[in-house]
């Protein structure tokens, strides 16, 4: 069993319910929304997006891209045809370090996940992961 501090429970409370009203829910597809524009609200802390594709660069389509946030929250989502998934801010309070993301598929195994390290100096609005699978 899991223990969470006040402040750890209050913060997924507070990122759930904000998934929520905006209309999603933890097993929402990227797919619609890749391209969409998504104007950034400093509460809503940093959009999560990116990639998943084989060791050969082709695109891998419905892969299930994870977002584990220290202290237990898990966000899911899949990617669309293109291989890319986007997840809108989880919240200012959670910080991208406490966010480790990981993809799957069945036939796949992962190879590694890169984080593209943000702008020095800037506040960071964006957080891009390329995921590479291999097949098995």
């Amino acid at each position: 069993m899991i223990k969470l501090s006040t402040r750890n429970l209050a913060a997924m409370v507070t990122v759930m319910a904000a998934l929520l009203a905006l209309g999603i829910t933890p097993d929402a597809r990227a797919g619609g929304g890749i391209n969409e524009a998504h104007e950034h609200n400093d509460e809503d802390g940093p959009t999560y997006f990116g990639f998943v594709r084989d060791a050969r660069n082709t695109a891998i389509s419905d892969a299930k891209v994870t977002l584990k946030i220290t202290g237990g929250l898990t966000y899911v989502t899949r990617t669309d045809r293109a291989g890319l998934y986007r997840v809108p801010g989880l919240g200012k309070q959670i910080k991208p370090t406490d966010v480790a993301i990981s993809c799957a598929k069945e036939g796949y195994e992962q190879l590694r996940v890169v984080r593209r390290p943000p702008a020095r100096g800037k506040a960071v609005k964006s957080v891009e992961t390329e995921c590479r699978m291999q097949r098995r």
